[in-house]
C-alpha cells in the first residue's frame, strides 16, 4: 500500500493539487458577498467532565484534558491524517482529514475528493499505515464535507471528539493538517465571526494548501469544525461549522 501512495504522491507533486487550492471554496466565496456576521453565540454553560473513555478495549478516542497547546496537540494528531487522491481526468490532490470514529470512519472536505478516480484514494496516519478509502457513508457538495470509512480487517483507529456547540466569537482555536504536504502542522487562532448563517467560522488560524480538511479544535480539546478555506490576506480563513452539518449520527 506504501507503494500505492508514494506513487500517487509522485503524480500529486507533478501535476498539481488541482482540489486542495488556497482554498476549495475560495472561487465560491469571493464569487459571492459573503453575509454579515450574526451576534456571537450564546455563551452555553458547557461540559466540564473530561472526555469520556471508550467502554471497551476496541474504542480509542483520545481522553484529552483541558491544558496546554502543546499537551492537546501530542494528544490529538493521531487521530488526524494526510490524504492523497487521484483524479479521473489526470494528476491529484492532497489534503487532510481526521477519525471521528474507532471503526476507521473519516471527515474531510468533498473539494478533495470532487473528480476522484474510483477506489483511487488512500490516507497515511501519524505511524506511516496507509489505508484504502473505502466505502463513502455521506456527503454534500455544498455543504462541503465527506463521511467514509477507511479498509482495516480490525479497525482500531484513535478518534476526537465532536463539540456540543459551537465556540464563542473570541475563543482561541486550533488546527491540526497537513499544508503543502507537511504533515500534522500545528496553528493557532481566534474565531472571528460567523458567515452565511453560521454555515462558516471565520477564524485567524492559518489554512493553506492541503489544509483542506483537517480539524479546528477548541481548547477542551474537541473538533468544531473542518478546515476549508484561506483567503490569503489578513488572516481570513474559514471552517465548516460541524453544528451545522448532521454528521454525528457517524462518530464513536
Amino acid at each position: 500500500m506504501k507503494y500505492i501512495l508514494y506513487t500517487l504522491m509522485c503524480i500529486f507533486c507533478l501535476s498539481g493539487c488541482s482540489g486542495c487550492s488556497k482554498s476549495g471554496r475560495k472561487n465560491q466565496m469571493q464569487s459571492s458577498r459573503l453575509k454579515d456576521s450574526k451576534q456571537s453565540p450564546p455563551d452555553n454553560q458547557r461540559k466540564n467532565s473530561e472526555m469520556q473513555t471508550a467502554s471497551t478495549s476496541n474504542k480509542t478516542q483520545l481522553n484529552v484534558p483541558e491544558g496546554t497547546l502543546s499537551t492537546l496537540y501530542n494528544k490529538l494528531k493521531p487521530a488526524v491524517f494526510l490524504i492523497i487522491v487521484s483524479y479521473s481526468e489526470g494528476g491529484g490532490a492532497q489534503g487532510s482529514g481526521f477519525f471521528i470514529s474507532s471503526r476507521g470512519i473519516g471527515l474531510s472536505n468533498y473539494h478533495v475528493f470532487k473528480g476522484a478516480t474510483r477506489g483511487e484514494a488512500y490516507i497515511k496516519t501519524l505511524n506511516e499505515n496507509v489505508y484504502k478509502v473505502g466505502k463513502v457513508l455521506d456527503y454534500n457538495e455544498e455543504l462541503d464535507y465527506i463521511v467514509f470509512e477507511v479498509i482495516d480487517d480490525n479497525p482500531n483507529f484513535p478518534f476526537v471528539q465532536i463539540s456540543e456547540s459551537q465556540p464563542s466569537i473570541g475563543e482561541d482555536v486550533f488546527a491540526i493538517g497537513n499544508p503543502k504536504g507537511l504533515e500534522h502542522t500545528l496553528s493557532r487562532g481566534i474565531v472571528s465571526s460567523y458567515r452565511e448563517n453560521d454555515l462558516l467560522i471565520q477564524n485567524t488560524t492559518e489554512i493553506t494548501h492541503g489544509s483542506s480538511g483537517g480539524a479546528l479544535f477548541n481548547m477542551r480539546g474537541e473538533v468544531v469544525g473542518i478546515t476549508t478555506a484561506g483567503l490569503g490576506e489578513a488572516d481570513l480563513n474559514f471552517a465548516m461549522n460541524l453544528q451545522k452539518l448532521g454528521i454525528k449520527k457517524f462518530a464513536y
